[in-house]
């Protein structure tokens, strides 16, 4: 039997194709379909015995083709403990390789004292070619160099870091100076915090955080409460000054990528943004396209200034990320009345996607009608693709035209696209593309500066607007910021105080500005944001190492009650479970599913009283504790399948109470891995009927979670004649809309989408930017009953789906509420590799009511019982069956 990577459909092989150095190096490829359960990988394992204490570097050369961007390489190193838990984790997290060039990459770590073997390799998550060449181990120095050790935190050093946690915040996202805009902030928040725990007093706190922010904030000024000092003379708009700038966070923009949903830009009160402004339509699947040319074309009218241009234009996406793009630049949308212009262009063989849509430059408004995008020569191929709502008549007043949308980073410039009645070329709406009014978007004037109580008897005048020159923000200077008073090598980890005490202070106060649902929290009373900063920091101050620090960063994400919200680490890496499934089930941890053959005489129903001699409901309450939910239902559906992990082969005795039976007493040990391949959710997953099967005559089971478009449009025919569906959508679906589309005869839409548009600190201030999925009636109709199970553990896209079933009454929704959490989720790095996973936008649901913490209730509640599972029934499942027949 091959191993999983090589099963899954990876290859590795030693190739002469174009190595780096040498006459060869080593590809590593996925030819089929990646599995999201199984990622290919090549790797080593050796005694870490001769490198113990020791900081080591893995690094090599490294390249990839892929068909989009999510295909990615990485390089990873692990270092294990003697129980197999990890003391080091690095896979190049949030910066994998995505380039077909060859580039050198590296990760540096610390070999632990007890530390028995070592792993290195490279890791292909989902698919492509990649190459690596010129590996190498070597060994840097000791390890744990510049590390702090843990000491108490309290009084005047609690204060004096409340206020530069406060400061570090307004200043990162506030100040638009080019030198705060370009600054290392982690860097910065780790000097920061050793340069000003130790200030005596409010004066001497005022005078240090002034000092230490002045290289990228100069005209910040921070002073003893009451003692307010004069304007600086750099905000009275001094000679050269022909602009002012500020910032405006469509979301947390700042290095999400210019594919983010999520934008920062620094706007101008005298221009726009110089970037042009794009809306879109979108062709995921290109094939009718492949190899032939195409037309696309529209109607256009526009009011331009002088220098100003418009056009249409047509990307084509290539394997590996690239991109074709075609635009008339060099016949722009003229003034005057409508005209009509097209665009043809080649369509590679080898496409991967398509997009399309109305292109200004800088300012103006130019208004288009009537799209339409075909092949060249009237060849038929069959159904196209077709363009959505293509002379605006379908959407709604204050959403963007059904179908089309504008990209991320003009809207945060302040770009808009809208239906417009006026003059239309057909119909009664055309869409409008059109440039603000810069002066609107500045929010803020430099002689008005914000002004911050900090807390620790200090404030600050923070500017949230600047004067600028042709060179930059004034005054210019080139003073660097200052460094941390670390030794050569200093590696940021949670094995640091420093670094720990950064990381809470970067944490907070991104949350602070941008999380969207402090509402929420406050309306519920569940959360007081500035205790939690100050509860934290002394935990920090005093964590052990880096693995007692996750457990505190945990606690801030979980006081988010975000249902999104995680805290990455490698020591979450590598952990095992016993062979059998958890369930919350009449109020008590009670057993789902089982491994018979090694599951120790376990049995589904069985409820466990005990874990390694803790009652298990201490246990469930103390791991809840540190994960974060908007619902009791989806704190349960993260715990439990995590409650009983730990090393692999590790043993674990639980007490245990039989459906009928005295108590009793098992031990088992960890033998499958917590996530992928084997797990115990995959498991689980494979004891439920086929993913998609014929149950009943007439009645047919489709698994959303397992099947993909594929599966279902090969079903399609059949499903559209049946008697009744059900649907099971109790964990994450890998299908599109589409199967959406097709249980509709009109347009539907989504739930609301809703980014905050933020301009001044805390939140004040913040408006929204609303969109939406529109999705068109798709053939054939499924015409029988229709049931959708779902439950605690669908969040997310899941919930957009339910959401949809929810508001157009599409089908009965069978079993318990969802998550309640969804929206697109914003990853963001901390020192010490610390990933923070989170919430940045706000969902509410189609009637405008709150959807954070509700989530979709079921239309047929049902309740899984012990007894039912000691039956082995599915009564979910069996309820949803009985609803269609």
């Amino acid at each position: 039997m091959p191993p999983p990577v090589l099963a899954a459909g990876y290859a590795v092989k030693t190739v002469e194709e174009k190595p780096e150095g040498g006459r060869k190096c080593l590809e590593l490829s996925l030819a089929g379909a990646s599995n999201p359960d199984v990622g290919g990988n090549v790797s080593q394992t050796f005694d870490a015995t001769p490198f113990r204490g020791k900081r080591v570097r893995f690094s090599a050369a490294a390249r990839i083709e892929g068909k989009g961007a999510r295909d990615t390489l990485s390089l990873f190193l692990r270092v294990n403990h003697a129980d197999g838990l990890p003391a080091f984790v690095d896979t190049m997290a949030g910066h994998p390789v995505h380039t077909a060039e060859w580039a050198r990459y590296q990760i540096t770590g610390d070999v632990a004292a007890d530390a028995k073997t070592i792993k290195l390799g490279f890791l292909l998550p989902e698919g492509g070619r990649a190459w690596l060449d010129s590996a190498r181990f070597e060994v840097l120095g000791e390890a744990g160099l510049g590390n702090e050790r843990a000491r108490p935190l309290a009084g005047r050093g609690l204060d004096n870091l409340v206020a530069f946690t406060r400061l570090l915040g307004d200043v990162r996202y506030f100040h638009p100076s080019d030198q705060a805009e370009s600054a290392d902030w982690g860097a910065v928040a780790i000097a920061g915090v050793q340069r000003v725990e130790n200030a005596a007093d409010a004066a001497a706190l005022a005078r240090t955080l002034e000092d230490f922010v002045r290289p990228v904030a100069p005209t910040v000024r921070v002073f003893p409460t009451g003692q307010q000092p004069p304007l600086p003379d750099a905000l009275r708009k001094p000679d050269g000054a022909v602009r002012s700038l500020s910032w405006r966070h469509l979301g947390m923009g700042r290095g999400g990528g210019p594919n983010s949903i999520y934008q920062s830009v620094r706007v101008s009160d005298q221009a726009p943004a110089a970037e042009p402004a794009r809306m879109v339509q979108e062709i995921d699947d290109p094939a009718p396209f492949r190899g032939r040319t195409v037309r696309l074309r529209a109607a256009v009218r526009a009011e331009l200034p002088a220098g100003e241009h418009a056009a249409l234009w047509m990307t084509v996406s290539r394997p590996g990320g690239g991109k074709d793009s075609v635009s008339r630049v060099e016949h722009p949308v003229a003034n005057g009345p409508w005209s009509e212009i097209e665009i043809t262009s080649p369509v590679p063989a080898d496409a991967a996607g398509m997009d399309f849509g109305l292109v200004l430059d800088r300012r103006g408004s130019v208004w288009i009608d009537d799209v339409s995008l075909e092949i060249v020569g009237g060849e038929r191929i069959g159904a196209l693709p077709q363009v959505v709502n293509p002379s605006f008549e379908e959407g709604e007043a204050g959403w963007e035209p059904d179908g089309w949308s504008l990209e991320g980073a003009a809207t945060a410039a302040g770009y808009s696209f809208s239906r417009s009645g006026e003059l239309p070329h057909s119909g009664k709406w055309s869409g409008l593309l059109a440039s603000a009014d810069p002066k609107s978007l500045v929010s803020a004037k430099p002689e008005e500066p914000y002004v911050a109580d900090l807390g620790g008897g200090v404030s600050a005048l923070v500017p949230l607007a600047v004067w600028a020159d042709a060179s930059g923000t004034l005054p210019h200077t080139t003073a660097a910021p200052s460094k941390p008073d670390k030794p050569e090598g200093f590696i940021p980890s949670g094995d640091d105080r420093a670094t720990r005490l950064a990381d809470v202070s970067l944490a907070w106060s991104l949350f602070e500005h941008f999380y969207p649902y402090f509402d929420v929290a406050a309306l519920e009373g569940t959360t007081d944001w500035n205790a939690v900063l100050r509860t934290l920091l002394v935990e920090a101050a005093a964590d052990r190492d880096d693995t007692a620090f996750l457990d505190t960063m945990r606690r801030l994400i979980a006081a988010l009650h975000d249902g999104h919200g995680y805290v990455g680490h490698g020591s979450l890496t590598g952990l095992f479970t016993p062979p059998f499934a958890l369930g919350w089930i009449e109020d008590s941890v009670v057993v789902t599913w089982t491994d018979p053959a090694a599951a120790g005489g376990l049995h589904p129903g069985d409820a466990i009283l005990s874990i390694d001699g803790k009652p298990a409901r201490d246990v469930e309450a103390a791991a809840e504790a540190l994960v974060s939910g908007a619902t009791p239902q989806y704190r349960r559906a993260r715990v439990l399948p995590q409650l009983c992990a730990g090393a692999q082969d590790g043993e674990i005795r639980l007490e245990v109470q039989p459906l009928d039976g005295p108590v009793k007493t098992v031990t088992v040990r960890r033998t499958l891995p917590i996530f992928g391949e084997g797990s115990a959710y995959v498991a689980q997953q494979k004891a439920l009927p086929d993913k998609l099967k014929e149950l009943r005559p007439g009645i047919f089971y489709v698994d959303l979670s397992r099947i993909e478009d594929k599966d279902f449009d090969a079903a399609l025919p059949r499903l559209a004649t049946a008697k009744g569906v059900v649907f099971d959508l109790r964990g994450y679906p890998r299908t599109s809309p589409e199967v959406l589309q097709h249980l509709t005869d009109h347009p539907i839409h989504s739930a609301q989408w809703m980014i905050p548009v933020i301009t001044r600190p805390d939140q004040q201030g913040v408006t929204w930017n609303r969109s939406r999925w529109t999705l068109l009636p798709l053939q054939p109709r499924l015409a029988g009953k229709i049931a959708f199970l779902t439950g605690g553990g669908a969040i997310s896209y899941a919930e957009s789906t339910m959401g949809i079933i929810e508001a157009y009454k599409l089908a009965a929704i069978v079993g318990g509420p969802t998550a309640g959490t969804n929206g697109n989720i914003n990853p963001v790095d901390l020192p010490g590799s610390y990933r923070l996973i989170w919430t940045g936008m706000k969902v509410i649901k189609h009637d405008g009511s709150r959807h954070h913490g509700v989530g979709i209730q079921p239309t047929v509640p049902v309740e899984p019982t012990r007894r039912g599972l000691a039956a082995g029934k599915d009564e979910v499942l069996e309820k949803g069956l009985e609803v269609v027949d």
